[in-house]
């Protein structure tokens, strides 16, 4: 089954299995040296035994040039465990990130474009996607979309945490009641900050 025909059943399943579903939203600016340059609309929806996450982010801003980032992912646990996430992001015109994961049995299927790679890694039960909603107490592991690979979480202090991705850059998390209310973004080319509104 091609990835884009996979992508619009779940799309379409988790529509219908979300039509009476509960949901909580947030909303996050994000700030790059005090002036805001996008924003971050994210939903929580739990029916059953089944969540669903998804985040949407814009982001208008000038580094050496204009650039407009639109990301979206989407994340589906089952009793628990991470069955699909996807992540797609798109600078200016072009497709930059384009990645699905699927469970099959007790493996995962990746899916790069046309490609498929198998993760022996089930099961994930904490992505990225999950840090926004649940702080990771007692949690040491964070499964990555973008790099479709597990990545330490190292506790700082009390409700302040830290993860280093693969490509030397690393986030800072910091939670209020449970909630990631501030990340401050630390890349090699700039610093910025996502700040929790609503």
């Amino acid at each position: 089954m091609k990835a884009q025909t996979l992508s619009l059943l779940v799309g379409l399943f988790s529509l219908k299995t979300f039509a009476n579903a509960q949901e909580k939203r947030l909303e996050y600016t994000i700030k790059r040296n005090g002036d805001v340059v996008g924003n971050i609309h994210f939903a929580h929806g739990i029916a059953g035994n089944r969540t669903v996450l998804t985040m949407e982010s814009e982001v208008n801003a000038r580094f050496i040039f204009n650039f407009k980032a639109k990301t979206k992912e989407e994340t589906i646990y089952d009793k628990g465990i991470m069955t699909w996430s996807s992540i797609f992001r798109k600078l200016n015109r072009n497709v930059r990130v384009d990645k699905k994961i699927r469970a099959n049995g007790n493996i995962y299927t990746l899916y790069k474009g046309t490609k498929t790679e198998t993760l022996d890694n089930y099961p994930i039960r904490y992505n990225m996607l999950s840090v926004y909603i649940s702080e990771p107490v007692n949690i040491t592991k964070v499964y990555s979309d973008n790099f479709q690979q597990q990545i330490d979480i190292e506790k700082v202090a009390d409700h302040h945490y830290k993860i280093r991705f693969p490509d030397g850059n690393y986030n800072e998390y910091f939670y209020s009641d449970g909630i990631c209310s501030k990340i401050e973004i630390h890349h090699r080319l700039y610093s910025a900050s996502i700040e929790l509104t609503s």
